[in-house]
C-alpha cells in the first residue's frame, strides 16, 4: 500500500461551489448563532454521498441483535449495512458482497467500512483488509473474495486500546464491587490463535487496566484471554493460565471476573465453565449493550467523513484509502 497522502476536493451538484466553502459559511454564521451547530453537521452528513458497512464477527441471534441495536442507536447519515461474519466461509464473503452491492445501488460514491472487531490483531480483521483491498494476502483464501467494488472503500481501525473499552469495563465492575482495595478484577478476553497476536491483544487490554487502577483502586488488575479458536494445547493453557490466576487472587481478595467482549449469548458463557470450583463474582456482562460504545461507532464514521472539507489527510492506494 502507498503512503502517499490525499486530498479530496468535493463540489455542490447544484451551486458548482465547493462543499468545503458551503461548510466555511455554515461555520461561520454558527459563530454568530451557536443554536445553529447541529444544523450544519446534519447540512454536511447529508451532503456526504458515502455509505456505511458495519462489520461483526457475527453469533448467535442474541449476539446479533446486540449489534444491529447498538448500530442502529448510532444513527448514522445516509445508507448503512450490517454483516457478520469473519469472512472465512464463501456464504460470508457473499453475504459482504450483498451489502456492498445494496450501498452501490443506493448510489454511493465512497464506502466507510468499520470493523466492530475487539482487536486488529487477528486473522479475522487481516481477513476484512484482504476482501476490501487493504492487503494482498488473505488468512483464508479459500472463502474466494476480494469484493467487486466500484467506488473507493474507507476502511476505518477496530477498537484495539481505545478508551470507550476501559470506560464501559468500568461500568461493568463497578456494579459487581464491595470494597475495591480488597478486590482483583480478571479481564477476559477472546483472543486469537498466533502467540504474537496475543500478546499484542493483552497489550491493547492495557487502557482498560489503567481505568480501573486510576478510578477503582482496585488490589489488582490481571489480563487474560480465553484462545477458544485456538489449537487443543494452547486453548487448555489459555484455560489453565485463567484458573490459576483466579485461584491465586482469592486467597487473598475478592475476585471479579469481567468479559472483554463485544455482545452477549456468544463465549462469555463458556467463562464460568472454565472457572468450575473456584469462587469469583461474574455478571457475564460484554460490552454490549452500552450507549457509549453506540456513541463511539457514531464518532468514528463522523470523522471519516471529514476528507469533505479537505480537513483531514487519508493514507490511499489503488483506489482505496484508510483512516486509523
Amino acid at each position: 500500500m502507498k503512503n502517499s497522502t490525499q486530498y479530496t476536493a468535493h463540489r455542490n451538484t447544484r451551486t458548482g461551489f465547493p462543499l468545503s466553502a458551503v461548510c466555511c459559511l455554515l461555520l461561520a454564521v454558527c459563530c454568530a448563532f451557536p443554536g445553529c451547530a447541529v444544523i450544519a453537521t446534519r447540512y454536511v452528513e447529508a451532503r456526504d454521498p458515502a455509505g456505511v458497512l458495519i462489520l461483526a464477527h457475527g453469533g448467535s441471534p442474541r449476539w446479533n441483535h446486540t449489534v444491529r441495536a447498538a448500530v442502529a442507536q448510532a444513527r448514522l447519515a445516509g445508507p448503512v449495512e450490517t454483516a457478520f461474519g469473519m469472512g472465512m466461509h464463501g456464504h460470508e464473503v457473499h453475504d459482504f458482497q450483498a451489502a456492498v452491492d445494496r450501498l452501490q445501488a443506493d448510489g454511493v460514491t465512497r464506502i466507510i467500512v468499520l470493523p466492530l472487531l475487539l482487536s486488529s490483531s487477528s486473522d479475522v480483521f487481516r481477513q476484512f483488509e484482504y476482501l476490501f483491498g487493504m492487503r494482498p494476502d488473505a488468512p483464508w483464501p479459500d472463502a474466494g473474495g476480494p469484493v467487486a467494488l466500484s467506488v473507493p472503500v474507507t476502511m476505518l481501525q477496530p477498537l484495539d486500546g481505545d478508551p470507550v473499552v476501559g470506560d464501559i469495563v468500568f461500568d461493568r465492575v463497578r456494579r459487581l464491587s464491595r470494597d475495591p482495595a480488597r478486590e482483583t478484577v480478571v479481564l477476559v478476553a477472546h483472543g486469537p490463535v498466533d502467540e504474537a497476536d496475543n500478546q499484542r491483544w493483552l497489550d491493547a487490554m492495557a487502557g482498560a487496566s489503567a481505568v480501573l487502577e486510576r478510578d477503582g483502586g482496585f488490589a489488582k488488575i490481571e489480563r487474560l484471554t480465553l484462545r477458544d479458536d485456538a489449537p487443543d494445547a494452547v486453548r487448555e493453557e489459555a484455560t489453565r493460565q485463567l484458573r490459576q490466576a483466579v485461584e491465586q487472587a482469592g486467597q487473598a481478595t475478592r475476585v471479579l471476573v469481567v468479559p472483554v467482549l463485544l455482545a452477549p449469548g456468544g463465549i462469555e458463557q463458556k467463562i464460568p465453565k472454565r472457572l468450575a470450583g473456584l469462587s469469583y463474582a461474574f455478571t457475564g456482562e460484554t460490552l454490549l449493550p452500552h450507549p457509549a460504545l453506540s456513541r463511539w461507532i457514531a464518532a468514528r464514521v463522523q470523522a471519516a467523513r471529514r476528507p469533505l472539507s479537505g480537513a483531514l489527510p487519508v493514507r490511499s492506494g489503488a483506489g482505496t484509502s484508510v483512516i486509523q
